[in-house]
């Protein structure tokens, strides 16, 4: 039990660029952040500069890279001169399998419980991506995702760890029968994650729209340009 008083304004993670004005300054520890959009849309970059950054102020990051798509090169180029002191600092898991995803949060989340004093960052690239390829039952993968979402909750709010996780999209149709683009995850990722962020391409070619989505003490709504650039986001 705390009094309102101990309480303390969670720190946040600067991803140096446009984003961050919509964030209040950037993504916040202690809470799970929840970025979705098409391909391409700049997920990856985001996440993969978040943990960058982290680890140049010699912080833990733990990557968990689901889709086998973690690039050591754009590592090096958003790292510059920095990448061997960053390269020690970004620890990476790469499930191959739904369970297997689940076995490494329970890992890590042990892991924690020692060593969670030097750990900014976890970052699950992406939530759903062997979700979506499983052939389990779909109720059993729900409750297996609720599962997975309890732990990532559990580790930010235990550890003051910042969660970033990345989500993919799905075109539906409301009642109106209109196009309607979806997270995939639904209610189950949309209840976990307190701050919510849509990625859309933009008219230039590295030009991307974030829109906040949901916000715990941010109205919704808010828009940010930024750009995709050799040495990360900005």
């Amino acid at each position: 039990m705390k009094v309102l008083a101990n309480f303390e304004d969670n720190h946040k993670i600067p991803s140096n660029s446009a984003i961050d004005s919509i964030l209040g300054g950037g993504f916040e520890k202690g809470t799970i952040t929840q970025i979705f959009g098409p391909p391409s849309s700049g997920k990856s970059n985001i996440t993969l500069t978040l943990a960058v950054n982290v680890a140049k102020n010699n912080r833990k990051a733990i990557y968990i890279d689901t889709e086998g798509g973690i690039s050591i090169d754009r590592i090096k180029q958003i790292s510059g001169s920095d990448f061997p002191r960053v390269a020690n600092n970004i620890i990476v898991f790469e499930p191959t399998t739904f369970l297997e995803q689940n076995d490494n949060l329970r890992s890590i989340d042990v892991w924690l419980r020692k060593n969670h004093e030097d750990v900014d960052l976890l970052v699950l690239d992406s939530a759903v991506a062997l979700y979506r390829v499983d052939d389990m039952k779909s109720a059993k993968l729900n409750k297996e995702l609720g599962k997975q979402m309890g732990i990532l909750s559990k580790i930010a709010r235990t550890y003051d760890i910042a969660v970033v996780l990345t989500n993919q999209i799905y075109n539906a149709f409301d009642d109106e029968g209109n196009n309607d683009i979806r997270a995939v995850g639904g209610t189950i990722l949309q209840y976990w994650s307190k701050v919510i962020l849509q990625l859309e391409r933009g008219e230039e070619i590295n030009q991307r729209t974030a829109t906040l989505i949901r916000h715990r003490s941010i109205p919704e709504g808010r828009k940010a340009i930024f750009s995709i650039t050799s040495e990360g986001i900005i």
